[in-house]
């Protein structure tokens, strides 16, 4: 078995970072073909589904105000709300947004996490029938 000599290594390591960190990449010659395959393998979407027990959640209006209160964040692919359980299913990037913010977003649009209750006077800018 061949050892690899460590400055390849090295240099491996050096255009990997290169093609991770540049927007700017021309895709002329063999350099820039191989900077571009690094570039795509660098920028992945790393796609998460969480699931948050939400007590309000009782009936469509409630999640018509959820999606608007998560329209504003980037990120969001899908919604699916079970009624049953009081759970919603969230789809979304996490390369672009991460799961506290979407726990901020429901808590401040008024609606109680297990461990994190919402303001007073968010829970009371909520219809009757969700408080």
């Amino acid at each position: 078995m061949k050892k690899t000599p460590l400055y390849l290594i090295a240099l491996a390591a050096l255009l990997l970072a290169t093609a991770c960190h540049r927007n700017d990449i021309r895709t002329v010659g063999l350099s820039g073909i191989l900077r571009g395959v690094l570039l795509n393998a660098c920028h992945r979407n790393d796609i998460r589904t969480e699931i948050f027990q939400i007590d309000q959640l009782r009936n469509p209006k409630s999640i018509k105000l959820i999606a608007k209160a998560l329209h504003p964040l980037q990120g969001v692919q899908k919604i699916t709300p079970d009624f049953e359980k009081r759970e919603l299913v969230i789809v979304f990037n996490g390369r672009v947004l991460f799961g506290k913010n979407i726990e901020y977003a429901l808590v401040k649009a008024g609606f109680n996490l297990p461990n994190w209750p919402a303001n007073p006077a968010d829970i009371a800018k909520l219809p009757e029938e969700l408080r």
